[in-house]
This record gives C-alpha cells, structure tokens and sequence, in this order.
C-alpha cells in the first residue's frame, strides 16, 4: 500500500508530491508518466538497493540516511539496472533530470513528511 506524500528541499517553494511505500514489496514503482500533476517520484521508507526492471524510462535515484540527508545519487538510471548504497536507509526514485534541476547532491538534507 503507498500514499502521496510532499517533499520539501531547501530554496525550493511548493513541496514536490511523492509516493511513499513501507518497502519495495509496497511499491507501485515510479510510472513513466509526463503528467505534471502526477507525481514526481517514489519514495521506499526501507531499502538500500533499487531496480529499474520494468520501468519505461531512465530515473534518478537518490539514497538517503534515516536522518533525511543524501548519501549518494545516480542520475538517469537506464531501464533493467540497478544500484546501491550500504549507507543508505531510504531511496527516493525521482523522474529523470529531477535531482540534478533540484540541485539535489550527497550531504543534501531532505525533509519527506509522511
């Protein structure tokens, strides 16, 4: 089950919409959808590595500690790749190009409010 949830970045005015899974097993995946009403991203609240089997288009995936801050970011994720990153708790997969248009870096804090 997942819900939409928004996601504040510093500088940044209206919070971003993402869905919000428990876990991969909960996740409905990020859609290859241009609509600029859906949402921007998934965001899995326990998972330290991420696939992109299934998926039409590339991703941003940005991994993230539990305190909100970025550990690493892999920008443009090919379909049928994957990627980790021991430090992390969290991933947030967000539409290509989102991450680096929010200047979204390693040591960047987050604030996902769920």
């Amino acid at each position: 089950m997942s819900e939409t949830i928004a996601l504040r970045l510093p500088g940044l005015g209206r919070p971003l919409r993402v869905r919000a899974a428990p876990s991969w097993r909960g996740a409905i995946g990020l859609p290859g959808n241009p609509d600029p009403d859906g949402p921007h991203g998934s965001w899995l609240r326990r998972c330290r590595r991420i696939h992109t089997i299934g998926l039409a288009r590339a991703v941003d995936v940005v991994f993230l500690r539990a305190d909100g801050v970025v550990t690493k970011v892999v920008k443009e994720l090919k379909p049928w790749r994957s990627s980790g990153c021991p430090d992390a708790s969290t991933v947030l997969q967000l539409r290509a190009g989102l991450a680096e248009r929010l200047r979204i870096e390693p040591g960047t804090a987050l604030d996902l409010l769920a």
